[in-house]
């Protein structure tokens, strides 16, 4: 189990995204395809996976590791200037 599994995360909170993932200017397009950024979780937590376009934001496939299982599904969007990720429920 790694450390990222400790950390209770809440349903459809958003949550601020502390660092970015790296590549160009700022934009969810940072967030496509495989990536990892870490949110303020009240410590920073490591989130890594695949994010897909959906609209206005992105679905981001939490793994548990490099094509890993899915741990968690997010949506990151644009927020206050920065970007924030909620957890969701995903079936």
């Amino acid at each position: 189990m790694t450390a990222q599994h400790l950390h209770s995360i809440a349903s459809g909170k958003p949550y601020r995204i502390a660092v970015l993932p790296i590549g160009g200017d700022p934009s969810l397009e940072l967030f496509l395809g495989d990536a990892e950024f870490c949110i303020d979780g009240g410590e920073p937590l490591l989130i890594r996976g695949h994010g897909v376009p959906l609209g206005d934001r992105v679905r981001f496939h939490e793994k548990d590791g490099v094509g890993g299982k899915d741990v968690r599904v997010w949506h990151v969007s644009q927020a206050d200037g920065g970007f924030v990720a909620e957890s969701i429920a995903a079936f």
